[in-house]
């Protein structure tokens, strides 16, 4: 019997040696792999424009940010897409962000300018992204009045180009 536990005891050494002499690949990470349609009609000029890809946590949260910029009167538009991706069942709750609207398809929007500096139109794409459109002048320094300030429908029009 004493034999038989010695040579339980060696064979569970063994295979604890093996196994932390295996080198076993690291998980690789998934493609990250996404289409987004980008408006292309906007209410004012665009002189630059760029994007952004941030998934500095790939298997965590994905975020793309287009921006369109005039810089004569810097004016910006962010067209933002995020999705938290190791929790694919959770949608952000985005009511909370203001007035609700909708859009061409069907799909509920909502515009926040709860600062007197930006608007911002907020929604869920098919793919399960909280899409956003972000309008700000000059860095997000500037006051919006009657005549820098977007209309929602001008907004919404941007969204709707996005479907």
């Amino acid at each position: 019997m004493k034999w038989i536990v010695r040579t339980l005891g060696w064979l569970i050494v063994i295979l604890a040696l093996v196994e932390l002499a295996t080198d076993w690949p690291d998980q690789p990470n998934p493609p990250i792999e996404h289409e987004f349609e980008e408006p292309t009609a906007f209410p004012f000029d665009i002189t630059r424009r760029y994007s952004e890809i941030d998934i500095a946590k790939p298997h965590h949260m994905h975020q793309f940010v287009f921006h369109y910029v005039n810089e004569e009167t810097t004016q910006e538009l962010h067209y933002i897409v995020h999705k938290i991706v190791d929790e694919p069942n959770e949608m952000e709750d985005i009511s909370l962000y203001g007035d609700q609207y909708e859009l061409a398809d069907g799909t509920t929007a909502y515009f926040d300018e709860t600062e007197s500096t930006s608007q911002g139109l907020w929604w869920q794409n098919r793919d399960g992204f909280t899409a956003r459109i972000i309008y700000y002048i000059d860095g997000n320094s500037v006051e919006l009045d009657d005549e820098n300030r977007l209309s929602v429908q001008q907004l919404i029009n941007l969204a709707n180009q996005t479907l």
